[in-house]
This record gives structure tokens, sequence and C-alpha cells, in this order.
């Protein structure tokens, strides 16, 4: 099976998932939910919009181990992963394609999320931002949380189990809500929790004050920290599955 082989066919297999689900019914919830609350809060805003960018990427590591996790059980209960075990293709191929596509419903995700709660906040009178911020917030986000991607990955079908990266997912999350106070000043750029809560946080600020995102503190280092977090994660995900022989799954 080639690469592109692997792609397609992961994709039939997502599209009978509850995966695809998940990814839409989350973000519309929280839309309604948000655009509700703002409807009669008092809060301005720069600071209803700071809220809702915060909660929704303090939520993308937990959301990232219970997909992960629901990915890994699938793949047991369809034949005890012997589908990745006896594939033609190098070992690693079908992993990373998978990736591939959780990384891609994740930003198709957080567009939703992010664009439909613009019309939603637009329709309520709040139009200091334009719809191509809340694309560039989406972009930034989906961005950041690419290492989490391969580390609860690696976390679900190769160390631990399913178990594992959800608990994980939810210390990950309670880490990114720490690191958004002056807790995490000087050391989010080094931790990927505090790079995806700190991101999308840094933009809209950023353009509230008409400053280029590029030059707030710790951007460029986290964006390299991101690239480096990628390749390592990416090299143990190949070696692991080369090696990976049996994986009993954990509750």
């Amino acid at each position: 099976m080639s690469f592109y082989s692997s792609l397609k066919s992961d994709l039939y297999k997502f599209r009978h998932s509850p995966l695809l689900l998940i990814h839409f019914i989350v973000p519309v919830i929280g839309i309604v939910l948000f655009v509700w609350y703002y409807s009669f809060s008092p809060w301005s805003e720069l600071d209803k919009l700071l809220a809702y960018i915060q909660i929704l990427s303090v939520t993308f590591p937990v959301l990232i181990g219970i997909i992960t996790s629901i990915l890994a059980e699938s793949e047991q209960k369809a034949g005890a992963f012997q589908m990745l075990l006896s594939t033609a293709t190098p070992k690693y191929v079908p992993h990373i394609t998978k990736l591939i596509w959780l990384i891609i419903f994740g930003f198709c995700s957080s567009l939703l999320a992010l664009v439909g709660f613009g019309i939603g906040f637009s329709l309520l009178g709040f139009t200091a931002f334009n719809i191509f911020f809340y694309i560039k917030t989406a972009l930034l986000l989906s961005i950041s949380v690419i290492p989490l991607y391969f580390l609860h990955y690696i976390m679900s079908f190769f160390i631990g189990g399913k178990g594992y990266s959800l608990g994980l997912g939810i210390i990950g999350s309670l880490l990114s809500a720490l690191l958004l106070t002056g807790l995490g000043d000087g050391i989010w750029t080094f931790l990927p929790w505090g790079i995806c809560g700190r991101f999308s946080e840094m933009l809209l600020l950023s353009s509230s004050r008409n400053i280029d995102f590029l030059q707030s503190d710790g951007m460029i280092q986290s964006m390299i920290f991101i690239l480096i977090f990628i390749f390592l994660f990416l090299i143990a995900l190949i070696f692991l599955s080369n090696k990976w022989e049996v994986k009993k799954s954990e509750d």
C-alpha cells in the first residue's frame, strides 16, 4: 500500500467512525453556549473574545487525548492492530497518514469553532475583529497543537495506552491554563501546552494593539520550538513504529 493509498484508506475509515462527528459537534456546542452567554454578559468585547480563545486553547489538549484514544481503541477492535502491524509499506506510513488526517480534522474543527463564533459574535454587534482574524487564529491554534497530536498518538499506540493518553490530556489542559497566568511567563515557549495556550492569545492582543504579531515576546522562539518538537516526535514515531510488535490496550 502506497502513502497515497494509505491516506485514502484512512479517510474512508474516519468517515465511518465517530471522530468526524466529534470534530463537528464539539465546536457547534461551544459556539452556541458562548454566543448565548455573551448576548447578556457585561464584559467588554475584548475580554469576551479573549476568554473564548483561551478556553478553546485550554480544551484542545484533553480533546486531542480523547480523539487519539478513540482512534487507538477502534484500531484495536478492528483486528488487534493487525492492519498496522502487517502493512506492506514501512510501518510508520499508516501512522503518519492517520496523524495527517487528525491534524486536518483538528484544523477544520478549530476553523468552525472560531469562524462560526466570529459570525455569531458579529451578529451581537461585536465587529472590532473581522473574519480574517478568526481564520488566522484557527490556523495558529492548529499549528501550535501539532506537537500534542504526535505526543498523544505515540502515547495511545506505543507507550502506556489510551488511558494514559486521556490522563495526559487532562493534565495538559490544566497545565495549559496554568501557563496562561503569570506562572507561565518565561517558560511557556519551552512547553507544547504553553505554546498552545499563548499563541492565539498573543495574536488577539497584538491585533488589538496594532503591533506585529511576530514582535510579541516569545513568538519566534516558540515557533522554533514547535519545529523542534515536531521533528523529535516524528523521529520517535518512526523508531517506535518500526520496533512495535504487540500492543496491549490499557484502560
